[in-house]
């Protein structure tokens, strides 16, 4: 119990900080991005997605450096929970709103490697341990990719938005140092609490990760998203999240991985979780992949499922 705090609180306090600081990194990188002339649809992609995934790296090193397994499962089960979040429920809610439109050459190269993260993340598991060899090779993936899309994409008519900050550098450093420093503490606040609420409730603590922290590390790309999607900009609502799931694995995973010397995976995801994860981003990626679309039937089925996922959760718990 920190400060005297119930668990709750803390966990609460602790999603809040995370969501404030990750908006405030995300929109002081934009701004200094800007500054120097950086491209708007590289800015919007990479951080965009990179952005709304590092509450997800701050519960992730904070977890490693407690050294716990408890500790550790809550933030492996976070990444895994947020990304199946991330597919089930913001992406549903984006289709839904009329994220709709037929794919392009751009996003079905986004869901390849979507693709990709997901058998990365399936084959850790299958391992029982995302090894540090493993994080190298998915951080010179993403770069490739990253440098691949910067080489062959040319500045599309997609408008990111603009920054909400004013004034120039020194502000934008502040919002993105501040928001760092925020991060930083919230994993401290939603770790401590997430461990005391899975004891007092008597659920594992991957299941905490599963759900209530998941669902609070995707609340940035559920707010991208949503905006997105009313402002009819599709290929924003639908690449935030493609982005960011590969993010998850291929950035988040990575460096806790090389930072750690690997991080260790309890064979509890084994048994449901990784298969979840494994078909509904299969689903998205096939339908984008095979020209399709994403309809909103296809929306309102991963939303009921996702509402089934949870229930099963917590009773099967």
């Amino acid at each position: 119990m920190i400060g005297g705090l119930p668990d709750g609180a803390l966990l609460c306090i602790g999603l809040i900080l995370l969501v404030f600081g990750g908006e405030a990194v995300v929109q002081g990188s934009m701004k200094i991005a800007d500054h120097f002339g950086m491209p708007s649809f590289l800015v919007g992609f990479t951080l965009v997605a990179i952005g709304t995934s590092l509450p997800e790296l701050g519960v992730v090193l904070n977890a490693l450096s407690r050294g716990t397994e408890e500790s550790v499962d809550l933030a492996v089960g976070g990444v895994v929970g947020s990304n199946i979040a991330n597919v089930m429920l913001v992406l549903s809610i984006a289709i839904i709103l009329g994220a709709t439109s037929k794919p392009d050459k751009n996003l079905r190269e986004d869901a390849l490697m979507l693709l990709v993260a997901t058998g990365v993340i399936l084959g850790a598991t299958l391992l029982g341990e995302f090894p540090a060899w493993l994080g190298v090779m998915s951080i010179v993936s993403m770069g490739a990719y990253f440098a691949y899309i910067l080489k062959t994409r040319e500045e599309d008519s997609v408008d990111e938005g603009e920054s909400w900050i004013p004034g120039g550098m020194g502000i934008a450093s502040i919002a993105f140092i501040g928001g760092l420093f925020l991060v930083k503490y919230g994993s401290d606040f939603l770790i401590e609490g997430g461990e005391g609420v899975a004891i007092s409730l008597g659920v594992p603590e991957t299941v905490i990760g599963l759900t209530l922290v998941a669902f609070g590390t995707s609340l940035p790309e559920l707010a991208v998203t949503i905006t997105a999607s009313l402002r009819g900009v599709q290929g924003v609502a639908i690449g935030n999240i493609l982005g960011s799931n590969v993010a998850n694995v291929m950035a988040v995973l990575s460096i806790g991985s090389i930072v750690g010397g690997g991080i260790g995976i309890t064979d509890s995801f084994m048994d449901f979780d990784i298969w979840v994860l494994v078909a509904s981003s299969g689903l998205v990626a096939c339908s984008i992949l095979i020209g399709k679309g994403l309809s909103r039937p296809l929306g309102g089925l991963m939303l009921v499922g996702y509402a089934a996922y949870i229930i099963r959760l917590f009773v099967g718990s």
